[in-house]
């Protein structure tokens, strides 16, 4: 089951860990470029429902969601966070749209416990309105989600993944980039 609609190569096995291939088709309007990999496996990813957001919109009848991902690959690039399991895991993909954190009220932040590895925790909203932003999850629901990088890499994730989301969010309307400044 593929969550968010990823949609991978034919030879995407082959691509997995590789340094800057991309197993997954990106956007075709020239302007996704792939900023981070993960060189091995091993980061695992857990989604569940958020029952503490003190939400309005949150009820009993809401339907409750856990997902488990053992192992797979992070993608990053100027549009997309992507996850890719390896082996074993109750999703194949998952992916969130940069480009789309205002409306599904995406928020994140860096955990290190005093045991065990780091890991970056999301927390996002499935609006009832936008099918492609929550695609395969639950309607008018918090959900979180726990990314663990258990052979390092998550300080190099995290600076990539707040520049991205910086250009998504407050640099929507700058499409090119700049020429660097040099002193003559």
């Amino acid at each position: 089951m593929s969550v968010n609609n990823v949609v991978l190569k034919s030879n995407y096995a082959d691509l997995l860990g590789k340094h800057q291939e991309v197993p997954f088709e990106l956007a075709s309007d020239g302007f996704e470029v792939l900023t981070f990999s993960s060189p091995t496996s091993r980061q695992s990813l857990s989604i569940v429902s958020n029952s503490n957001n003190n939400s309005s919109s949150t009820s009993r009848n809401d339907v409750q969601i856990h997902i488990t991902a053992n192992d797979g690959y992070v993608y990053l690039t100027t549009k997309r966070f992507v996850f890719i399991t390896a082996s074993s895991g109750d999703i194949n993909t998952f992916s969130i749209d940069v480009n789309l954190a205002p409306v599904i009220q995406l928020s994140h932040q860096l955990k290190s416990p005093w045991f065990g590895a780091n890991y970056w925790e999301f927390i996002f909203f499935s609006p009832a309105n936008l099918e492609i932003a929550a695609n395969g999850f639950p309607k008018n629901q918090y959900f979180k989600g726990q990314l663990k990088f258990n052979d390092g890499g998550l300080f190099g994730f995290i600076e990539k993944f707040n520049v991205v989301l910086n250009d998504a969010v407050n640099n929507s309307h700058i499409d090119d980039q700049l020429p660097s400044y040099s002193e003559i």
